[in-house]
């Protein structure tokens, strides 16, 4: 039975930016427009970014809490931490519903802990094949909360750390809008970034966008770039803690960039050389804009059909992909029918699909 949704209490125990926090911003704002309190808590540290990731009409519901899960910090002082952060905010909103946005399966463990009986929906957005033994120990005893995984690999992963039967983990894909086809829009992109780049108007441009560091693949962006070497250039769009490592190469590093999608229309491929990640937003963003993918298999393994929608390689080996981005450079209209495929893969995985099954997840939770 379904109920009326007031209040909200969003606890993000994130580290860091990325894929989790975006998804997290877009189902804030669609569940505040429709008319849901909502009221988010992040780091310290965090706070300034997300709430430019939020946008306006969060200023005052955009709580500085210390719920992050350190990794420098043993298990049970994270969950002693995140437990007396968590019920402090707990008692003070008053929420109708918890939802605890999850980057890493454990680092909710001590807010879990702080719901105080108040119905929580936790959302699993990536899973390793194993965690630590005091993490997995701390699960198999944390409170019960109500799961959604976004994809069912995620799923069968957090299910197993958890111990909990493999049904009562509900599986709602990412979804991401599709904007209308618009050759003026790409024209003008792909003319733009070559000329920030101070490339020539045709210069085969790829990019990679997300967060530098090795789940990420980013280790492997020198690589890829060498053995491409004049053939291509690469933007690299994100932050992280390989930036130094990656300075002083044939790659393009531009740090943070809030125009993504711009970047897409006029990339001629996506560099998604992941070792870990749960359904890639990244993905769907560039399949939505006919932007052909070049990727792991472990990057897609959300989709059961990743062979047809990207260039698919097995394993996170540099060479490889070098190789698939020069076939992709190659033969564009080869490229354009796959990315063709994975467009209708991210039509069906719309946004409004998605927060509509969110909408109607947190209303079907027990009062």
């Amino acid at each position: 039975m379904t109920r009326r949704l007031r209040r909200l209490l969003v606890l993000l125990p994130s580290a860091g930016l990325g894929g989790a926090e975006a998804h997290t911003a877009t189902l804030a704002r669609d569940l505040a427009a429709a008319g849901v309190a909502v009221t988010l808590a992040i780091a310290p540290a965090l706070a300034e970014a997300f709430g430019r990731m939020l946008g306006p009409g969060f200023a005052t519901r955009l709580h500085a809490a210390e719920i992050d899960w350190r990794v420098d910090a043993s298990p049970a002082s994270n969950i002693a931490r995140q437990a007396m952060a968590g019920a402090e905010l707990v008692a003070a909103v008053a929420p109708d519903a918890v939802l605890l946005p999850l980057p890493w399966p454990s680092h909710g463990l001590g807010l879990m802990r702080a719901l105080a009986g108040t119905p929580a929906l936790a959302i699993a957005h990536l899973a390793p094949a194993a965690l630590p033994d005091a993490e997995v120990a701390a699960a198999r005893t944390a409170p019960a909360v109500h799961w959604v995984a976004v994809s069912a690999p995620v799923a069968a992963r957090v299910a197993t750390t958890f111990a909990l039967p493999p049904d009562r983990i509900l599986v709602i894909p990412n979804g991401v809008e599709v904007p209308p086809e618009d050759p003026a829009a790409r024209a003008a992109a792909r003319a733009a970034k070559r000329a920030l780049l101070g490339l020539p108007p045709k210069a085969p441009l790829l990019i990679f966008a997300g967060r530098l560091d090795p789940a990420k693949g980013a280790d492997l962006l020198p690589g890829i770039a060498a053995a491409l070497a004049s053939r291509a250039t690469i933007a690299v769009l994100g932050a992280g803690p390989l930036r130094t490592e990656l300075e002083g190469g044939a790659l393009r590093l531009l740090g943070r960039v809030s125009d993504v999608p711009d970047w897409l229309l006029a990339a001629d491929a996506l560099l998604l050389p992941s070792r870990l990640e749960g359904c890639p937003l990244i993905f769907l963003e560039a399949a939505a804009r006919h932007c052909p993918v070049i990727a792991t298999a472990a990057a897609l393994e959300a989709f059961p059909e990743a062979a047809g929608l990207a260039a698919l390689a097995p394993g996170p080996g540099a060479a490889r992909l070098a190789e698939l981005a020069a076939l992709c450079l190659a033969d564009p209209a080869a490229a354009r029918a796959v990315a063709a495929a994975a467009h209708r893969q991210a039509v069906l995985q719309q946004q409004s699909i998605m927060l509509g099954q969110y909408c109607a997840r947190l209303r079907a939770l027990p009062a």
